[in-house]
């Protein structure tokens, strides 16, 4: 077990869900805290709470945006935003038939019932993957975008 898929298990035993741990896992990359943020991303938990889209979905976009988006009026919008909103969803999707779906009812039913190490799976292949989209920007995950410069 990597040292992702435990620290999935760990976030799991403290009660976040797959949304909230997307967003946990990039604010501990950065050194950072945000307690607010984490609560907000609870909005997603099981797939907004009508077993829509996965959490880990909803909460990929949102870590890209976390790297890419508008936080403030001072900021912009980084260009590559849109280009790694559709990359990753694109390879969600493709991906989803493997897990029944990307809804996370389809994906619950189709792993015979809520299996957390079936969702942290699905997890560490959607971290690994926002890392290496952010990886091709020349975004530095260990940063928060005021520190990266990123405008």
């Amino acid at each position: 077990m990597d040292e992702t898929a435990l620290r999935i298990m760990q976030l799991a035993g403290q009660g976040l869900c797959c949304s909230q741990m997307m967003i946990k896992l990039s604010l501990e990359d950065m050194g950072e805290e945000n307690v607010p943020l984490v609560r907000a991303m609870a909005g997603l938990c099981e797939g907004l709470g009508s077993g829509d889209i996965c959490g880990v979905a909803s909460g990929a976009a949102c870590v890209l945006a976390l790297y890419a988006g508008k936080g403030s009026a001072e900021e912009e919008t980084l260009d590559c935003l849109p280009l790694l909103l559709v990359q990753f969803m694109d390879w969600f999707k493709g991906r989803g038939t493997a897990w029944g779906g990307i809804r996370c009812d389809d994906i619950v039913a189709y792993q015979g019932g809520r299996k957390p190490e079936a969702c942290g799976h699905i997890m560490v292949q959607a971290r690994q993957v926002v890392l290496g989209l952010l990886a091709e920007q020349g975004i530095d995950p260990s940063l928060p975008r005021e520190r990266a410069g990123g405008s």
